[in-house]
């Protein structure tokens, strides 16, 4: 797992952007805090020692091979994509386990029902009793609902903490990376919702449940180039980055 140990310390730094003498570096990214050389101009910096930690200031804080963006100002470094496959292996358990209940609840509604006499005749099924297919009606609707319960719950929830968890799953949470938006605006429930249920959930289903019904494997290899895309992309985006305009970076 990546740190921040290569990366400057706080400090007043020459403005990567041109837009003052020096800019504050808050250790991992640069703020909204300018000033001017000591000795001149209107105001300088909050004390003498802020402008002792590097002699000579470097003129930009990445460290070289990794990526960065600039959100609302500040320069974020990119999480590699490693580390947004760990995030995702962490959250589908999560989810599986939150989920397991629900699923188990639907098992045992059917459990004493004897599938082995049961018959497709004429596109109808035969061999059910009415509460054997009343059981199954509610099986599936008990994991369907936990399911989307799930959904709904887990990883938006989680993104729409506020303060410093914003953006973050459990998983992200672990593999220090978070979900930032392109406008600066904290993560809330409904865009979280919209990117990690609506698009990665209900529309990837989608592509690959169609396009594996036309051309077997079609949607598998649709949706795994969804989520391979950031190996090429300069700013290590997926598809839904893309499409809820947000990026991934690394704390």
């Amino acid at each position: 797992m990546e740190t921040d140990s290569n990366l400057p310390v706080p400090g007043w730094y020459a403005d990567p952007r041109g837009e003052a003498a020096l800019r504050w570096w808050n250790g991992r990214a640069w703020t909204e805090q300018t000033a001017v050389a000591p000795g001149g101009g209107a105001f300088a910096p909050p004390t003498a020692s802020d402008l002792q930690p590097v002699a000579t200031p470097p003129l930009a804080p990445g460290v070289p091979g990794r990526p960065t963006v600039v959100v609302a100002g500040q320069t974020r470094i990119l999480s590699g994509w490693w580390a947004r496959v760990g995030a995702f292996v962490i959250d589908y358990l999560i989810t599986i386990a939150f989920a397991l209940p629900f699923i188990i609840a639907a098992i045992l509604i059917v459990a004493g029902i004897d599938f082995s006499s049961v018959k497709l005749v004429n596109g109808e099924v035969k061999g059910l009793t009415t509460n054997e297919q009343a059981s199954i009606v509610l099986a599936l609707a008990v994991a369907i609902a936990g399911n989307l319960l799930v959904g709904f719950t887990y990883q938006p929830l989680t993104m729409a903490r506020k303060g410093e968890q914003n953006g973050r799953t459990w998983g992200m949470q672990a593999l220090g990376i978070r979900v930032v938006r392109e406008n600066g605006a904290a993560m809330s429930y409904g865009p979280a919702l919209v990117r990690q249920f609506l698009v990665m959930g209900v529309l990837y289903g989608v592509i690959s449940g169609i396009g594996n019904a036309f051309t077997v494997i079609g949607g598998t290899i649709a949706i795994a180039l969804a989520y391979l895309w950031p190996l090429w992309d300069s700013q290590n985006r997926a598809l839904q980055d893309f499409i809820c305009s947000t990026h991934v970076v690394r704390d």
